[in-house]
């Protein structure tokens, strides 16, 4: 049942035989470069405001974590990209490695759930765009044919539970401190 929802889903958001080569383009952008552009603008933030550096050092050890568990599932467990299996149409080659978790996913939600967990004001339209940046990026590995819906909604669920227990252990030792 699941993997008949996973592949219905994968199908309904790959781009079919027919798709427009400036969309393709756009995606393999998204796919490829736009998960760089927020932590160019991390850095820059961290370059001008000094409260975006301790936001950095969070997103570096909930990405350190996610990406470590990631890791480990993706070496204990073989899910193969949709394009081994010839289902859908692929735009993007890609090794035959594992798809599950999505590292991409893993590496753009631990940015956005980690500014949603310090959340600030003046973090509110970071993280939007963060949020917006995510989206794409996820989309378009679907849509290119690498990866298949639950290795993004794996990689967000590991991106989340991930900041979420930074973020505690850190106001844990924050409290201790006082």
């Amino acid at each position: 049942m699941w993997r008949d929802l996973n592949t219905q889903l994968f199908l309904l958001i790959n781009a079919s035989d027919h798709a427009s080569k400036l969309f393709i383009s756009f995606a393999i952008f998204c796919a490829n470069y736009l998960a760089f552009l927020p932590i160019i603008v991390l850095i820059i933030g961290g370059a001008i405001n000094k409260s975006y550096r301790l936001l950095i050092i969070k997103i570096v050890i909930t990405l350190i974590v996610a990406l470590s568990i990631t890791f480990l599932i993706r070496h204990l467990i073989y899910s193969p990209r949709p394009f081994a299996l010839d289902i859908g149409t692929n735009y993007l080659y890609h090794d035959k490695t594992s798809s599950f978790p999505s590292q991409h996913a893993v590496f753009v939600w631990g940015i956005c759930c980690t500014i949603y967990f310090n959340y600030q004001s003046q973090l509110k339209t970071l993280l939007y765009f963060c949020t917006i940046v995510a989206l794409l990026v996820c989309w378009s590995r679907i849509y290119l044919g690498i990866h298949w819906p639950i290795d993004i909604v794996t990689g967000f669920l590991l991106s989340l539970i991930s900041a979420y227990i930074i973020n505690k252990i850190w106001l844990l030792r924050a409290n201790k401190s006082r």
